[in-house]
């Protein structure tokens, strides 16, 4: 003989039960009751229903209170027939028997025994109970309208943003939010509707106890009052949500908690039924952040290898003691969450290290934007850094998202950042300082997460004397590391050679090799174009040359036009822009005065290779 309690009216957690047999069921408004009833007439201990071997009984336990049994007051333990209604203050249970061990339409089976342990913090509710509460048609249309909106979504805010508006919406919740798993990740935070924004703050002791239990947390006007957190004061009712991003089958190995959902309400306890809801949709929030993450991941490296095919390598090579330090440096700071400027003559593979300290950080699983900040306009920095809405300018013909944006859960790697004019240094300190961003055009101040590296081969101290560069923006590009010239470690040459032959032999399906005389001619050349002129210099060899076995001789073409030694014997009385400028003039000496081809030769974008010849003054040709 199955027993179970059906609530009719009234808030009252959970809106059925199973009944034991072999304990007594406790009724009340104390969260540690079977059946939490919030009701200003429940007593904390109300009333108990309990089977005595052959009837179930009920009795009254509250001396303010009374307990009905069909509308009448009992004074003792009163037996319990089937339809019959328990009634406490407005609250109404009906009492149900069967016999059948089969489930049917008016009495379905929920699962398994009932537990005993309270699985998640909800009110005397099970985790048991949670997981088998059935969607209504509403919440499914309501899950599919925010799968089917989700997929317009662009960003992982604008994600976050449309769930919350959705769980609003269906729970009829006052005040939903998000908050971030790093307490000093405060700008990974949103909170609906907009007028609460300012003066919601989310439960960082909720946040701590979902992350604790590893599970949602419901924590119903008891527990809420038991938990004294000044978030929640003014409020009845609030629910804990973990946000997972990754796999979740089994254990959470394979996941990432981004944070917590939050869900308050002030008029009354939530039910059963909203928890689960919040729970589902929590779990398609995941899911939808994971293919974002994923596909702008996948964006940004294909935006990133086409711009950059041409680069030296996807790895650092060799095991110099420099190349040591240096991987050293990457995984040290590749953890922190610190801005990383990279220092280095052009062409020595700082967008290696950038790429290295985005593989290794917590972020590695999302996008890497890449802003050659030499290789823009200036009237077109501001929409390349924080994009534009249609409109906001002559050729705006579309909305346009920025590099703060597409790297937002990510990173954003500003190469050549001694480049970017003053102004949009100004514009670039404050999001930094800030991370919001404003489109070209647009009203809406956006909240980004974002990383950021920046690159230069400048010399950034004497920038900020000659004031071409900012002093405050300058500090903030904080810890520094440097990626030291090729002629600072010859050894790796032949290591860095064997690698890109190996690369190339596959992409030209040719079987080559070095000779030992070309691989001391290689070693002795002092390289100012440092590695990517290493590797333009190898394929361009290969490309060329019949032979199976690369001569010294096959090399001396396509090297500069100094004797051995000569460039090392001037670079102390040369500063950078000096060597920078007989770079140049070489690289299009050598190739007839093709700006592309001189591009190549120098490892850096053509555009960058056009302003730098204006800087120098140096004619261009065609």
């Amino acid at each position: 003989m199955r027993a179970r309690l059906i609530v009719e009216a009234g808030v009252v957690v959970p809106q059925s039960l199973d009944l034991p047999i072999d304990q007594t069921v406790r009724l009340g408004r104390n969260h540690q009751n079977d059946v939490v009833v919030d009701d200003p007439h429940a007593s904390r201990w109300h009333a108990e229903l309990m089977y005595d071997g052959s009837n179930w009984l009920v009795a009254n336990r509250s001396k303010t209170n009374g307990t009905k049994v069909n509308g009448v007051r009992i004074q003792e333990a009163t037996p319990l027939e089937s339809n019959y209604v328990i009634g406490i203050g407005d609250a109404r249970l009906r009492f149900a028997l069967d016999s059948s061990t089969e489930g049917t339409a008016e009495f379905p089976i929920f699962g398994e025994t009932r537990s005993t342990e309270k699985d998640v913090s909800v009110n005397g509710s099970t985790n048991n109970d949670i997981h088998q509460t059935i969607l209504h048609p509403d919440e499914l249309t309501a899950l599919v309208q925010f799968m089917t909106a989700s997929l317009t979504e662009t960003t992982p805010h604008g994600l976050v943003n449309l769930a919350l508006v959705t769980i609003l919406r269906q729970t009829l919740a006052n005040v939903a939010g998000f908050l971030g798993i790093d307490e000093e990740d405060s700008h990974f935070r949103l909170v609906l509707p907009a007028q609460a924004e300012v003066d919601t703050k989310l439960s960082r002791k909720l946040t701590a106890r979902v992350e604790r239990e590893k599970r949602a947390v419901w924590l119903g006007a008891a527990v809420l009052r038991e938990m004294d957190s000044e978030s929640l004061v003014g409020y009845r009712d609030a629910i804990g949500v973990p946000l997972r991003v990754g796999r979740t089958v089994g254990d959470d190995k394979d996941s990432e908690t981004l944070g917590t959902l939050h869900v308050y309400r002030s008029n009354r306890l939530f039910s059963e039924r909203e928890v689960r809801f919040c729970e589902v949709l929590a779990g398609c929030l995941g899911n939808a952040l994971n293919v974002l993450r994923t596909r702008r991941a996948l964006e940004a490296d294909n935006l990133r290898l086409r711009d950059h095919a041409t680069g030296p390598s996807d790895i650092l090579v060799g095991d110099s003691p420099a190349m040591k330090l240096l991987r050293q440096q990457i995984a040290q700071f590749a953890r922190l969450p610190c801005t990383v400027l990279i220092t280095g003559e052009s062409g020595v593979g700082k967008e290696l290290v950038a790429l290295g300290l985005h593989q290794l950080s917590p972020r590695g699983k999302g996008p890497l934007v890449t802003l050659n900040c030499g290789a823009i306009p200036a009237t077109l920095a501001e929409s390349e850094l924080f994009g534009h809405e249609k409109g906001a300018f002559s050729g705006a013909e579309r909305d346009r998202m920025g590099c703060f944006l597409r790297a937002d859960q990510g990173t954003m790697f500003l190469d050549e950042i001694g480049e970017m004019p003053m102004p949009e240094q100004t514009k670039l300190l404050r999001v930094l300082e800030s991370k919001i961003v404003r489109p070209v055009g647009g009203d809406e101040e956006i909240k980004v997460d974002v990383r950021i590296l920046a690159a230069t081969n400048r010399d950034l101290k004497r920038e900020l004397q000659e004031n071409r560069f900012r002093k405050d923006l300058y500090f903030r590009l904080g810890t520094t590391i440097h990626v030291p010239p090729l002629r600072e470690h010859l050894e790796d040459v032949p290591a860095l050679a064997t690698h890109f032959l190996g690369r190339l032999n596959a992409e030209y399906r040719r079987q080559t090799a070095l000779s030992a005389s070309a691989i001391d001619r290689l070693q002795a050349y002092p390289w100012p174009g440092n590695v990517r002129q290493l590797r333009t210099v190898l394929e361009t060899t290969v490309a060329t040359t019949d032979s199976a076995v690369i001569s010294a001789r096959a090399l001396e073409r396509l090297l500069l036009d100094e004797p051995s030694g000569t460039v090392s014997e001037l670079l102390p009385t040369l500063n950078l822009d000096d060597l920078e400028s007989r770079a140049i003039r070489q690289a299009l000496g050598q190739t007839g005065g093709n700006n592309t081809q001189a591009a190549r030769v120098l490892g850096i974008h053509r555009d960058t290779l056009l302003t730098k010849m204006k800087k120098y003054g140096i004619e261009r040709k065609g």
